[in-house]
């Protein structure tokens, strides 16, 4: 954890977060195979960020994306964005980028 938390996330972003966390976790858990899995939530200029990493197989070219249009709609709710890409070798697996902009929350 990155930034001044405690201070600049609004609550109702807070919880988001909580849950995109849960959410994000449980996908890998289920899906990826991975070894390893980092997550990283930052505040920097204005914007509330949660990437969640993993080394596990990578989302496969054309593969189904529904289980992500929770996290998707949870981001564009509060003004924000979800991205998902697979990591190149030799690390491999995939890295989910979940961000809001702090403004659009307050407003």
């Amino acid at each position: 954890m990155e930034g001044l938390l405690d201070t600049d996330v609004p609550a109702e972003a807070a919880e988001e977060v909580i849950a995109v966390i849960g959410e994000a976790l449980t996908n890998v858990a289920r899906h990826a195979e991975a070894r390893h899995t980092e997550v990283a939530v930052v505040v920097e200029d204005g914007v509330l960020a949660v990437t969640v990493c993993d080394d596990g197989v990578g989302v496969p070219p054309g593969g189904a994306r529904s289980g992500l249009r929770n996290l998707t709609e949870r981001a564009e709710r509060l003004g924000g964005d979800l991205s998902v890409r697979t990591r190149p070798e030799p690390t491999g697996g995939t890295v989910l980028a979940w961000r809001v902009p702090l403004r659009a929350v307050r407003e």
